[in-house]
């Protein structure tokens, strides 16, 4: 490293060997190293070149840097999603079942109370017990979820429209069901995509 390379400078090398990482995460790791380069630059009173001449180089730093990243995900690979991934689908997979009475003009609560049952639980464990042990990988879970969501609303109007089709009338029930339907349907997308907002911000905080 020359000798009259800046903090810039040096941040400017260790970048080019960090082109692996994400934008992201590249960039909260040279910001990191940016204040703390600065912070010994103000306290030992020294140039910006003596800090750097004297500070690990950009070859040893980035490849503590990538192999931290290595390690730390692999550890979040090995964290034991799978009963997320079951409590996600438990919340989405039931508003299937569940649009069926708009097309059976009733509802039949030996068929549909375990569909609503595993709603029930699903969102619980989701938004309760889930709330605060978030990761970035089941952040992406929740982002994938809330895709998948907005498809599933076609089911309830498809059959509403087949209903009519096949009475040629405007059934009250049925009325009275597609709007509970969607009301509870909005509640649940729009408190998945704040459990997502909110995971997202607390991820861009870690990382500063």
């Amino acid at each position: 490293m020359n000798k009259s390379d800046t903090v810039e400078d040096y941040l400017s090398q260790l970048e080019s060997k960090l082109r692996e990482l994400p934008a992201d995460e590249r960039r909260a790791h040279l910001n990191e190293i940016r204040d703390h380069l600065m912070e010994l630059v103000a306290e030992e009173g020294k140039t910006e070149q003596q800090i750097v001449a004297s500070f690990m180089s950009p070859e040893q730093l980035s490849q503590e840097i990538l192999q931290e990243e290595q390690n730390s995900r692999q550890k979040e690979f090995t964290i034991p999603d799978y009963w997320f991934g079951v409590t996600v689908i438990s919340v989405i997979a039931p508003f299937g079942a569940l649009a069926l009475p708009l097309i059976f003009e009733n509802i039949d609560i030996g068929l549909f109370l375990p569909f609503l049952l595993q709603f029930i639980a699903g969102t619980g464990m989701l938004f309760g017990y889930y709330k605060n042990k978030m990761t970035t990988k089941r952040g992406n879970i929740l982002r994938k979820a809330g895709r998948m969501m907005v498809p599933v609303l076609a089911i309830p109007f498809g059959l509403f429209s087949v209903n009519i089709m096949q009475t040629g009338q405007l059934d009250t029930f049925n009325v009275a069901y597609l709007i509970c339907y969607v009301l509870v349907w909005a509640f649940t997308y729009f408190s998945i995509r704040s459990l997502y907002l909110n995971n997202v911000k607390i991820v861009e905080l870690s990382s500063y």
